[in-house]
């Protein structure tokens, strides 16, 4: 059983107290979750977040920073993220971070991203997948959270 994670400290102030992140992971754990899905309309967590997941045994699903709030499906554009260089040089920078948590069991490309073929835009879809099979590739990746390892269904979404 999981559920989301909306960042409880979005502008980052308190990312140095590991005994708070132990808390709110433990918090889950102790609510019969096992899994925890950071939603890709928020950050990626600092370390010591999967630092308290790993301990405690408790698994990570980590989205990319894309939701369909803002990327085509119900606002925005297809074509964001704008600057897909600096997108990519990002989501390097946090699987060379992440990539040797335990707690780490898959990527996912964004939150209710549809369509499939449109939303992350293709070009950036192709080099997100190589780039995560080069930095990580035992990894699993989905490219939604409407997504699984074998079906898209934007009628549930």
């Amino acid at each position: 059983q999981g559920g989301n994670w909306i960042a409880t400290d979005q502008l980052l102030r308190y990312t140095g107290d590991s005994g708070r992140y132990k808390n709110e992971v433990r918090m889950h754990r102790e609510m019969g979750m096992n899994l925890i899905r950071v939603w890709g309309g928020g950050i990626t967590e600092r370390p010591e977040f999967y630092d308290a997941a790993d301990e405690m045994g408790v698994l990570v699903m980590q989205e990319f920073w894309m939701t369909g709030d803002n990327n085509g499906r119900w606002a925005g554009n297809y074509s964001w993220p704008l600057d897909h260089a600096l997108y990519l040089a990002c989501v390097e920078d946090s699987v060379k971070m992440l990539r040797n948590h335990p707690s780490l069991l898959l990527w996912c490309g964004g939150n209710e991203l549809n369509p499939e073929l449109l939303s992350p835009p293709p070009g950036l879809a192709r080099s997100l997948r190589i780039l995560l099979s080069q930095l990580d590739p035992h990894r699993p990746y989905l490219p939604s959270s409407m997504s699984s390892p074998t079906t898209f269904h934007s009628d549930y979404a």
